[in-house]
C-alpha cells in the first residue's frame, strides 16, 4: 500500500493559523513599554497558546521550549530550567506517583465500598444520587481528576447496567455530568495531585515574590468549591427530572466489588500519604495559631515538592514480601500522564517568559490598565476578571487559563493602586481557571466525559453553562471577599 504525508485541512489550518500570529507579532513595532523582545515573546505566548488550545496539547508544549530560546529573553539551557527543572513540574510528576500507589494499593476501591454501603445512602433515589456524586468530589479532593473521573464512570456504569437504564435515559446522563462536574470542583478545591493549583500559587509568587502556603490555598478554595457544588447539585434537584422507578428493587451491594481486608500494602500507602499531606499543610495551620512559632520558620524550608519526594521515596524502599510498596518503574511506564507533565512545565515556561522584566509585558499592563482598573468598583472589577477566566477555561485548556488570566489579573491588581487585591484575585482566578465542566477540548476528564456510552452531549453543554454561571457568582461575591479575610 502506497502511502503519503497527510494532514486534517482544519487542523493545518489551524497550525498555519497560529505560526502566522507568531510571525505577524515579529515584525509589528513594540508599543511602549512593551520591547522588541516583547513583541516577540508575545507572539510566541499568544501562537503556543494557540496550538495548545486548537490543536494538540503536547507537541506545542516540547516546541515552546526551542522557540523561545529565538526571543533571547532566555538561552535554550534556561528554558529547559525554567520549565521542566521547575519546582512545579517536580510536584506534578510526584503527584502522579502518590495516585498511581494510592490506586494499586486499592484504596480507592476500599473508600468507594465502604462509603456506598452506608445504610443511609440506599435512603431514597435522591440520596443515594447525591451520595454517590459528593463521594466522587471527596475522592477527587485527593487524586487526580483524569483518572478518578474515569473510575467513576465505570463504576456508575456498573449501577445502570443493574438499575436497567438504557443510554438515552436521562437519569444516566444526569449522574454521569454531575460526576464529572463534582470531580472538577474538587480539582479546583486543594493542591493535592492537583498540578493547576500549584501553577496558579507558582504564578503569584514569580509575579509578586510572595507565596501562597498549601493550607491557605484549601482555607480559601474548600468552602468556596463547595458552595458551588451545593449550588450545582440545587439545580440538578430543582429542574432535572429523571425518571428513577428502577430504583424499587435496587441494591447497591450487587455492584460493590469484592474488598478483602486491608494488607500491609496498603497501610503502609494510606500512612506515609496521610503524613506528606500532614506537612504539606502544618506550616500554614501552625501559622494560624501561633505565627511566631520557631517551628514554622523551620517547616517553611521544606517545600510541598521536598515532602512529595520524601513519600515517593519512602514507598519504593520499603518492601512488603520482598516487593516495594511502589514500584518506580510501573509507575513511570503506566502511571504518568507525560503529556499533562510537559504541559505543565510549559506553562510555567510561558508564565516565567511573558513576567520578565524585559518583555516590558507587566509594565504595559499596569500602565495601559492600571487607570481604567482604578475607576471601575472593585466588585465589578472582580466579577469581569472572574467571568473571563470562568468561561475562557471552558473552551480553552485550563493551564492556558490559568497561565494568562492568573498572571494578567496579578499585574492589573499589582498597578490598581489598591483597588484590586494581588492575593486575593490570584486565588479566585486560579480555583476558577480549574473548573470545566462544557466542552471535551477544556480539560481532558471532561473529555472522558464526553466519551462515555451514558452520557449526553446536549446535557453536559447545557447544565456544564449554568454551571458555569453559578462558579462565576460565587466565586467572585463569596469567594473573593473570603480570600481578603484569610490573606
Amino acid at each position: 500500500m502506497k502511502q503519503s504525508i497527510s494532514m486534517d485541512t482544519r487542523t493545518l489550518l489551524k497550525i498555519l493559523f497560529s505560526f502566522t500570529v507568531m510571525g505577524i507579532f515579529s515584525i509589528l513595532p513594540p508599543v511602549e513599554p512593551l520591547t522588541e523582545m516583547g513583541m516577540d515573546v508575545l507572539g510566541f505566548f499568544i501562537g503556543t497558546v494557540l496550538l495548545l488550545s486548537l490543536v494538540d496539547t503536547t507537541w506545542p508544549a516540547i516546541l515552546c521550549l526551542p522557540l523561545f530560546s529565538l526571543t533571547g529573553v532566555m538561552t535554550l539551557n534556561e528554558t529547559i530550567i525554567a520549565s521542566l527543572g521547575n519546582w512545579i513540574t517536580m510536584f506534578v510528576i510526584m503527584s502522579f506517583a502518590l495516585t498511581h500507589a494510592l490506586n494499586s494499593a486499592g484504596v480507592t476501591a476500599r473508600l468507594t465500598a465502604y462509603y456506598m454501603s452506608r445504610k443511609f445512602v440506599s435512603k431514597d433515589p435522591w440520596t443515594f444520587t447525591f451520595a454517590l456524586i459528593t463521594l466522587g468530589m471527596i475522592i477527587g479532593l485527593f487524586l487526580d481528576p483524569v483518572p478518578t473521573v474515569a473510575f467513576f464512570m465505570m463504576f456508575s456504569n456498573k449501577i445502570f447496567r443493574e438499575l436497567g437504564y438504557k443510554t438515552t435515559d436521562r437519569y444516566p446522563h444526569m449522574v454521569t455530568m454531575a460526576l464529572a462536574f463534582a470531580i472538577n470542583i474538587a480539582g479546583g478545591m486543594t493542591p493535592i495531585s492537583h498540578p493547576l493549583a500549584i501553577l496558579g500559587m507558582g504564578i503569584y509568587q514569580q509575579a509578586t515574590g510572595n507565596s501562597i502556603n498549601l493550607f491557605t490555598y484549601m482555607a480559601y478554595a474548600v468552602p468556596v468549591g463547595i458552595l458551588i457544588y451545593i449550588g450545582m447539585l440545587i439545580v440538578l434537584r430543582l429542574f432535572f427530572k429523571p425518571d428513577m422507578k428502577n430504583f424499587e428493587n435496587f441494591d447497591v451491594n450487587k455492584v460493590l466489588s469484592e474488598v478483602k481486608p486491608m494488607d500491609l500494602r496498603e497501610k503502609i500507602t494510606i500512612g506515609v500519604f496521610l503524613g506528606t499531606v500532614i506537612m504539606w499543610v502544618l506550616p500554614g495551620l501552625l501559622s494560624m495559631i501561633s505565627p511566631d512559632l520557631p517551628l514554622i520558620a523551620i517547616l517553611i524550608r521544606y517545600s510541598a515538592t521536598f515532602w512529595a519526594i520524601i513519600a515517593v521515596v519512602l514507598l519504593a524502599i520499603i518492601q512488603v514480601d520482598h516487593k516495594p510498596v511502589l514500584s518506580l518503574k510501573e509507575t513511570f511506564s503506566q502511571g504518568m500522564n507525560w503529556g499533562t507533565i510537559f504541559l505543565a512545565a510549559a506553562a510555567v515556561l510561558l508564565g516565567s517568559a511573558v513576567t520578565n522584566e524585559a518583555v516590558g509585558l507587566s509594565a504595559f499592563i499596569i500602565e495601559k490598565i492600571g487607570p481604567v482598573a482604578e475607576q471601575l468598583p472593585t466588585m465589578a472589577l472582580v466579577l469581569f476578571l472572574v467571568a473571563v477566566a470562568s468561561v475562557m477555561t471552558n473552551f480553552t485548556s485550563n493551564v492556558t487559563t490559568v497561565v494568562l488570566m492568573t498572571g494578567v489579573s496579578t499585574s492589573i491588581a499589582l498597578g490598581s493602586g489598591g483597588t484590586l487585591d494581588p492575593f486575593a484575585i490570584a486565588l479566585t482566578i486560579t480555583m476558577v481557571s480549574a473548573l470545566a465542566y462544557m466542552v471535551p477540548a477544556s480539560f481532558a476528564s471532561i473529555g472522558v466525559l464526553y466519551g462515555e456510552e451514558y452520557s449526553d452531549g446536549g446535557t453536559i453543554f447545557k447544565y456544564g453553562a449554568i454551571t458555569v454561571i453559578i462558579t462565576t457568582l460565587i466565586a467572585s461575591f463569596l469567594g473573593y471577599p473570603l480570600a481578603l479575610l484569610i490573606r
